[in-house]
């Protein structure tokens, strides 16, 4: 038994990969990087014609740009489409600042816009990268032309963090591992594979769409040197400013709301209270989908965004 645990613990124990072995594999197609002068390399993709309306992407928390393989080339004749790795995450990784508040992440979308030479963009965001939306939208009313959030994080109320406390069971294992500060050190080595398969189990309702393949994405993409340090140090504390629902009331883009009935990650009635307080909102609930619509179902998803962006004109 005590061998069995020996080779369960070493088999999970990886190194951190060097980034010109992963930029390698998936620098791919349209990537490219903006490098800054404190040492910080953004990676992105610009893909579609540049005269077309622009749409920003944003992943979720351990996510990356990849998340919008499925979606994107189904919007890319009709939009210019700017898909980011926000820091920590994907070939972005770690930075030289350890900044990994929403503060920093909103900054990370100004800077790389301004370097496009994008002024106004529709912006979108699944999960974590819905919530840098958000803000971003509230911070900045005069740039972002319309809101997208897929699955997103938003305020929580006290209802919402009795639900969610009810629901953190289902959460990925990694997850519930993060919240002990003595486990932290150890996962900054121990990253098992099962890691990763058990996360995209959890966050699909169609498990036929948990595929390895995806899975070890993710798991390629945590081993970046200093990317499981910058990942575990977000856990530690409020990555942003809290607000309150009645800070929603100030957005003033047109806004589209995507979120799946099946979601064990974000509840669903946390897209509720975008509706509440949002006046120009439309929400779409998606049906035996959960918290990846974008990649459960990419076609659904690029239809409503395609609706929705066409009416605005």
């Amino acid at each position: 038994m005590v061998t069995i645990l020996v080779i369960f613990i070493f088999s999970g124990i990886h190194l951190d990969i060097p980034r010109e072995e992963l930029e390698e594999k998936y620098a791919t197609g349209s990537s490219q990087f903006l490098d800054l002068s404190d040492g910080t390399r953004i990676h992105f993709r610009d893909e579609g014609n540049a005269k077309n309306p622009t749409v920003i992407l944003l992943h979720g928390f351990n996510g990356s740009l990849l998340n919008f393989d499925r979606l994107v080339p189904l919007l890319v004749e009709d939009y210019r489409l700017v898909s980011i790795d926000l820091p920590g995450f994907g070939l972005t990784g770690a930075i030289p600042s350890a900044d990994y508040s929403t503060e920093s992440f909103i900054d990370t979308v100004t800077t790389l816009t301004t370097h496009l030479g994008i002024e106004k963009f529709s912006i979108a965001g699944n999960s974590m990268g819905g919530g840098v939306a958000w803000r971003y939208a509230l911070n900045n009313p005069r740039k972002v032309e319309s809101l997208i959030l897929i699955a997103s994080s938003g305020v929580m109320t006290e209802e919402d963090s009795r639900k969610f406390a009810e629901r953190k069971d289902n959460s990925p294992i990694v997850w519930r591992l993060m919240n002990s500060n003595i486990l932290k050190r150890f996962l900054n080595y121990y990253t098992p594979k099962f890691f990763a398969t058990q996360g995209l189990k959890v966050s699909v309702y169609d498990q036929k769409l948990a595929n390895i393949e995806h899975a070890m994405q993710f798991h390629d993409l945590v081993l970046l040197e200093g990317s499981r340090n910058a990942i575990l140090s977000m856990s530690m504390g409020s990555r942003s400013k809290m607000h309150g629902p009645e800070s929603l009331s100030r957005i003033e883009a047109p806004t589209l709301v995507i979120h799946g009935d099946k979601d064990n990650i974000i509840p669903i009635e946390r897209s509720q209270v975008f509706e509440e307080y949002i006046d120009n909102v439309e929400i779409k609930i998606y049906s035996q989908i959960g918290h990846l619509p974008m990649y459960e179902d990419p076609n659904k998803t690029a239809h409503d965004i395609k609706s929705f962006l066409q009416n605005l004109n």
